[in-house]
């Protein structure tokens, strides 16, 4: 099958098995496609729009990243359509009903790929393919909102959905949060971030809550292992030319002295010839306000030492724009936020149940968010065992 914009669509095994009428090759295809992605009962139809809407060609990297195209290329690319859309999207009629288990694809997709499959002529399915790759661009980036990055990135189909009803007492760094995210999504100027302060207070998961707020609006959150840090100017010339909005979320992070990944941050941050892309942020969270751990010998040699070390040590935190400290509750506003989670359970905090939140942080952990969930989810399962029995 000749042609020019979409040449890699004649490799695949589903589309050769078309073109030489293999239907035992063809349904393997199909079925593996359908109970893997499927979101329609279109079997082959569905697997070319998802084969298209994924493919890597001059057409989907220039509408992705927001360049022009052609009258030229809008031409070649619709005659390399109108013979995909006759000999392979509508020559077969197959249908095959996917079981119906969670693809784990975000919102936005699913809804381009049931349209594509939907298209009645060539130019209606070139038209949405072109919306496809401006609006989600293609591949594994269009696919989720989350992702794991180790050096190649892959899709988290289940993202633990916090919501920022679910932190209480934490109005200050939410907001603080929310409106940076939100210039970030706006397309606006906006600051890299660091959440310092006590385990347990919610910095990891007032992250995950930005995503849960601004998913729909176009924020893609990146979690990255120190592992891969030297990595990230890399992931950021690849997430440059795409339509989305990401977070680059550095989770727990410090550095001992002797480490060299945070040499690599700064220079991912600041530092490089090539500025940081204008729609990517690095979030990271930390127990500690100077992300580089210091000893006291590390403080030995003089005071010129003593000085180098300490700028060594404090320039990598100045290079996030906003700092937010989250604290450790007092015991009073510990048992509030253990009140506030019994209430959205439909249970009412009480001097009895209140004392056993305060020996359970005793026996367990400190006085902190983290605390307080678990001792909630201990009781009202207690709390339902109880009405079983």
């Amino acid at each position: 099958m000749d042609l020019l914009i979409f040449n890699n669509i004649g490799k695949d095994e589903c589309v050769q098995g078309i073109l030489k009428k293999d239907n035992t090759r063809v349904l393997g295809s199909v079925v593996r496609f359908a109970e893997r992605e499927g979101l329609t009962d279109s079997g082959i139809k569905e697997y070319m729009a998802s084969l298209l809407a994924n493919d890597v060609n001059i057409l989907s990297e220039l509408a992705q990243s927001g360049a022009a195209v052609g009258d030229d290329l809008h031409r070649l690319a619709l005659l390399d359509i109108e013979r995909i859309y006759d000999k392979l999207f509508c020559s077969a009629h197959m249908k095959y009903s996917p079981s119906g288990n969670e693809t784990g694809f975000c919102t936005s997709y699913k809804e381009s790929i049931r349209s594509l499959t939907e298209a009645q002529s060539a130019q209606e399915l070139l038209e949405g393919l072109i919306r496809h790759y401006r609006t989600l661009g293609s591949g594994v980036l269009a696919r989720y909102n989350a992702f794991k990055f180790d050096g190649e990135l892959c899709g988290i189909r289940r993202t633990d959905s916090i919501s920022f009803d679910d932190l209480i007492g934490l109005e200050h760094q939410k907001k603080v949060l929310i409106d940076n995210t939100a210039a970030l999504v706006a397309g606006k100027r906006a600051n890299n971030v660091l959440l310092f302060g006590d385990r347990g207070t919610g910095k990891s998961s007032s992250v995950k809550a930005l995503l849960t707020m601004f998913a729909d609006k176009g924020l893609r959150l990146i979690e990255v292992p120190k592992s891969s840090i030297a990595k990230i100017p890399e992931l950021m010339e690849v997430l440059r030319h795409r339509p989305h909005k990401y977070i680059l979320f550095l989770d727990d992070l410090t550095f001992e002295t002797h480490e060299t990944e945070y040499r690599a941050l700064k220079i991912a941050m600041e530092g490089q010839l090539q500025a940081q892309s204008e729609n990517v942020l690095i979030y990271a969270t930390s127990n500690r306000r100077h992300l580089i751990r210091e000893n006291w010998a590390d403080r030995e040699g003089g005071e010129v030492h003593v000085n180098d070390q300490m700028q060594e040590t404090l320039s990598l935190s100045e290079r996030f724009g906003i700092s937010v400290v989250f604290m450790s509750p007092n015991q009073k506003e510990y048992l509030h936020i253990v009140g506030e989670m019994l209430k959205k359970h439909g249970v009412e905090i009480t001097p009895e149940i209140e004392k056993q939140a305060v020996i359970w942080q005793m026996n367990y952990g400190s006085k902190n968010a983290r605390c307080a969930k678990q001792f909630a989810a201990d009781y009202l399962s207690k709390l339902e065992q109880l009405d079983r029995d």
